[in-house]
């Protein structure tokens, strides 16, 4: 079973003894990087995807997602899927992918357990702001939002930074327990698959991605974060492939020991992995589609609804300032007219959207 670098430990946050006892393998961060979002916040500058891929919070969120997105109620992706979002949210905006993931976890979250109706896309981070105060204050941690600045405009390193930490206040709700009973406890732990013979360490979450960890320093074990380099290796079925044979013809027990780990355990799941993928990405492309044409639907809809008001206000002060009354009359009787071809328009356009589905 995959699981974190041997550098990285459990956040110092108190989850209930339940929890603690049980699953303390199941949400971690790199040792020695305390929560001090001051320190790490990045400047504003071009962030690409090689650096999205490089941020072990992404792995880290995302396996946490798959594993609790059925009794969590959140949504499902990979890990593809996010750092897109992210690299998406840089540069054009909050994403849905983004904030519906936000608005999930803030539901569950038990301090805001009696407005969790009411969490929505459009207000969530007035609720953000308002748990990580409290939960912040409670740790004894720095609280990430130490203005009122709006969620979207922050670096988009502290953004994840936050949505890491807010994955695991979601483990401190009082039915944690009760509901991960429900689960294997060894299958929410997270091991290495074995390290090579520069002591790089792999890793496998799940989807597609295999991650190495790479030391600086050779054979020491260090304690500061800036001495591990993360990245991802495989991409491709080609990429498992090459690597496995790779390692295979190695004189290194170690490399010949993780090679062969990878052909008994992996390699032959690789291929049914990648067509579920893309199966399941393209269900994704076709129900964002469908989603963006009943938006346009909405917004067309409303629009006209708005123009044909705009009408009735001035036809009526078009009747209101003639001194005849039948202009008034005749003025009332064109602006039904127009209402009900608007109602016509719109019932057309209406009909419509039950073909998205």
């Amino acid at each position: 079973m995959p699981h974190f670098p041997r550098d990285i430990n459990i956040l110092p946050l108190q989850l209930p003894p339940q929890v603690t006892c049980k699953y303390t393998h199941t949400f971690v961060r790199i040792q020695g990087t305390n929560l001090n979002f001051k320190e790490r916040v990045m400047f504003p500058t071009f962030i690409s995807i090689l650096d999205i891929q490089s941020w072990w919070e992404v792995p880290c969120v995302a396996h946490f997602c798959s594993l609790f997105s059925q009794i969590f109620n959140l949504p499902e992706f990979h890990i593809e899927d996010l750092e897109e979002a992210l690299l998406a949210d840089e540069n054009e905006g909050q994403t849905t992918l983004l904030s519906d993931l936000i608005v999930s976890l803030l539901r569950g979250c038990d301090i805001l357990h009696k407005c969790r109706e009411h969490i929505h896309t459009s207000n969530y981070q007035m609720f953000l702001r308002r748990l990580f105060r409290r939960q912040c204050r409670i740790h004894n941690i720095e609280n990430p939002f130490d203005s009122d600045t709006d969620f979207q405009l922050l670096p988009l390193r502290r953004k994840l930074e936050i949505l890491h930490t807010l994955c695991y206040f979601r483990l401190e709700s009082k039915n944690v327990p009760e509901l991960l009973d429900k689960l294997e406890a060894d299958s929410l732990r997270v091991e290495p698959l074995g390290y090579d013979d520069k002591n790089s360490a792999y890793w496998y979450f799940f989807g597609t991605r295999l991650y190495r960890e790479d030391n600086l320093r050779g054979e020491k074990r260090q304690k500061s974060k800036s001495d591990a380099i993360w990245q991802v290796i495989c991409f491709t079925e080609d990429d498992w492939t090459n690597l496995a044979a790779k390692l295979k013809a190695s004189t290194s027990r170690r490399n010949r020991a993780l090679s062969k780990i990878l052909y008994e355990n992996f390699l032959p799941k690789i291929p049914k992995l990648f067509k579920e993928k893309e199966d399941q990405r393209r269900r994704n492309f076709f129900k964002k589609a469908s989603r963006s044409r009943a938006l346009s639907l909405k917004k067309n809809s409303d629009s006209e609804r708005e123009l044909s008001d705009l009408d009735v206000k001035k036809l009526v002060k078009s009747a209101e300032d003639s001194s005849s009354d039948s202009s008034i009359e005749e003025g009332v009787g064109d602006h039904w007219n127009s209402r009900k071809r608007c109602k016509q328009r719109v019932a057309t356009r209406g009909s419509g959207r039950q073909i998205t589905n």
